[in-house]
């Protein structure tokens, strides 16, 4: 092969927009171009003769050499989407492909990995999914991963023999909150509700908002109607404290509707029907 040839493959190398990144066998970083600059934030005098582990999140560096080395033993080649560190400390996301290095006996003497910032396109998928399942205004759940949720938790129960309630939560008077003191002191209502009825439950339980002053708990795994019962008044004491508003207390109470599988529906619809029905005779009471 000409040197001309070389000398212009070298310089395509060199700028390529990808990050190209080679190492040996030991995963020292061998050669290093202009891409892996402006992706990683190191110079090549930087980069070569270090591990290329640095260009890792510490905690997923032994699993991502890990899915290496067998995609290449078993396929010649990975390729996946991972988090980057930054030499500045900050993380984002590359889809990247690696690919073993012989010489001309046909020995692997390295590897040669091709790394693109997708950083961006995972954030704006990020951001999709928030909108797509969480509630704009509180931040949780909102009805659509509430019923996710229960479409895979009623078959999870019915094999597990197990039990879970939905509890249907509803602010009594919210409306004239809402016309005596503006929509952003109910928005605010809505927001304290929110963070209260998290600290009311247990980690693996969900908060949702389903639509205007409604909110739905699932409590899942529940023994008996006991440990409803435990959670309730707990719910009751948090909203029964004070919501202070520019300085003026509020009074804030709440109606609570409780439906549990199966013994009170073994649908997604039939419980839900069940404890919004219990919840408006807790609110005529």
């Amino acid at each position: 092969m000409s040197l001309g040839i070389l000398e212009q493959r070298a310089k395509a190398f060199d700028y390529l927009f990808d990050a190209v990144v080679v190492t040996d066998l030991q995963g020292i970083i061998t050669d290093w171009n202009k891409g892996s600059e402006a992706l990683y934030g190191y110079s090549k005098d930087e980069a070569i003769g270090q591990l290329v582990s640095i260009l890792h999140v510490p905690e997923d560096s032994e699993r991502i050499t890990s899915e290496v080395i067998s995609a290449v033993e078993e396929f010649g080649k990975w390729s996946g989407e991972i988090r980057m560190l930054h030499k500045n400390g900050d993380i984002g996301w590359i889809e990247s492909m690696c690919v073993p290095i012989y010489d001309e006996n046909e020995r692997m003497i390295g590897a040669l990995g091709i790394n693109r910032d997708i950083t961006e396109r995972v954030k704006e998928t990020e951001r999709l999914e928030q909108l797509a399942h969480y509630d704009y205004l509180t931040k949780v759940p909102n009805r659509f991963l509430l019923l996710e949720r229960l479409e895979s938790l009623i078959p999870e129960s019915e094999r597990a023999g197990s039990h879970f309630a939905l509890l249907f939560i509803d602010l009594d008077d919210f409306k004239v909150i809402n016309d005596t003191k503006g929509h952003t002191c109910g928005d605010y209502v809505l927001i304290e509700t929110a963070s209260r009825l998290k600290q009311s439950i247990r980690h693996s339980d969900m908060v949702s908002r389903i639509g205007g002053d409604e909110f739905v708990l699932l409590l899942e795994d529940i023994s008996n109607k006991n440990d409803v019962s435990i959670i309730i008044k707990n719910i009751a004491k948090a909203l029964n404290e004070a919501f202070i508003f520019n300085g003026e207390k509020l009074a804030i109470s709440c109606s609570i509707g409780v439906a549990i599988y199966p013994e009170d529906g073994t649908t997604i619809d039939r419980l839900l029907t069940t404890a919004d029905v219990d919840m408006y005779k807790a609110k005529a009471k």
